[in-house]
């Protein structure tokens, strides 16, 4: 598998909506921790364990810069609430994070609301001891790697159980599709349970979320979802996780912002006019879109009984990769045919004071 240097040359459109991803949900974990004031957490950490040099060519700007700008930009709040914000930045390229320190150092971002680590150490070997300075504090983890060889099951499942976590895992799933069969690649995933009902390859991205999902035991309330990256001719993607539904809620707001289609790729994903590979059979115009099947399941679920409350539809809506938004239009539509009472204010707030869908 080659290995990718995206700093060595201009961020192109894919690695940009990456970084896009990123800020959005940073800035979303940050204001739930930080900027609410809601939270009783006061120890908050972000860990970039393959942060690059921060820059590319064009001197755009990578994911450390971001973040440490907006920790700047949040300094009152900071203080205000009395948080404790680590952040690590590691990459195993010791040039690399040089680098990195001349260029947070000539942005005024050395010193900042936050204390500041650099490493350089492999992730692999790196992750246990970040992993028990993770336990009894708010986290975002950054894990940005280079391929799919980084993120075995069992850093997953590590990940999995700490609480106030979120993660946000790069996956090139494009070369797991194509090279499955490869045992340098199936020793690193298994690539025969991924992609076993054999999945087209614009959709690899969502095989890979898929087969984390099934990692999860049954009961267990930790959440994913998927965003997938077109690079050229390759796919890649975002796999994000976290325990809370705010946190989920949060990430889709960025998908959504990037993707306001289905709020979950920078193409077309499900076939509706704007990708195609060598080939594949023309799309069919007629199909009902993403947005309509979810509305059709939500009200057949409330209609029948499913979902009785608001928590219930705020839960189905997210674990499905839609948003509140989404949710109100069926919830209007089934008031306005008469088929139930008013609902209004769902949101993250329905967990805590849920309130009930009475039929008519």
């Amino acid at each position: 598998m080659p290995i990718r240097d995206h700093h060595s040359k201009p961020f192109d459109p894919g690695t940009l909506a990456k970084l896009e991803l990123f800020r959005l949900t940073a800035d979303g974990f940050l204001s739930v921790f930080i900027g609410s004031g809601q939270t009783w957490q006061k120890r908050v950490q972000v860990f970039d364990f393959f942060c690059g040099p921060g820059l590319d060519q064009n001197e755009n700007e990578g994911s450390p810069i971001l973040l440490l700008r907006r920790l700047k930009d949040l300094a009152d709040s900071i203080s205000a609430t009395g948080c404790e914000v680590s952040i690590l930045l590691n990459d195993s390229d010791e040039n690399k994070i040089d680098e990195l320190k001349r260029n947070v150092a000539n942005r005024g971002l050395e010193k900042g609301p936050y204390g500041l680590r650099f490493s350089n150490r492999t992730f692999i070997d790196l992750f246990p001891d970040e992993l028990s300075k993770m336990r009894g504090s708010a986290n975002l983890v950054l894990i940005d790697q280079n391929g799919i060889s980084q993120f075995p099951p069992a850093i997953f499942g590590q990940l999995r159980q700490l609480s106030h976590t979120d993660i946000l895992v790069f996956v090139s799933s494009s070369y797991a599709w194509r090279f499955q069969d490869a045992p340098e690649i199936s020793k690193h995933l298994e690539t025969a349970k991924v992609f076993a009902t054999s999945p087209p390859f614009y959709k690899a991205h969502r095989a890979v979320v898929d087969y984390y999902r099934s990692l999860i035991p049954v009961g267990d309330d930790y959440q994913l979802a998927p965003f997938s990256i077109k690079k050229g001719s390759n796919i890649y993607g975002v796999m994000f996780g976290s325990r809370n539904m705010k946190g989920l809620e949060k990430f889709l707001e960025a998908a959504w912002r990037l993707d306001g289609r289905t709020g979950e790729a920078n193409y077309d994903i499900d076939r509706e006019g704007r990708f195609s590979l060598p080939g594949e059979l023309p799309m069919d115009w007629g199909k009902t879109k993403k947005v309509q099947l979810f509305e059709m399941e939500l009200k057949k679920a409330i209609l029948e009984g499913e979902l009785a409350t608001t928590a219930a539809v705020y839960r189905f809506t997210l674990e499905r990769g839609f948003l509140p938004k989404h949710a109100n239009v069926a919830l209007r539509a089934l008031h306005g045919e008469g088929r139930v009472t008013k609902i209004t204010g769902l949101g993250y707030s329905s967990l805590v004071n849920p309130q009930p869908i009475i039929l008519i």
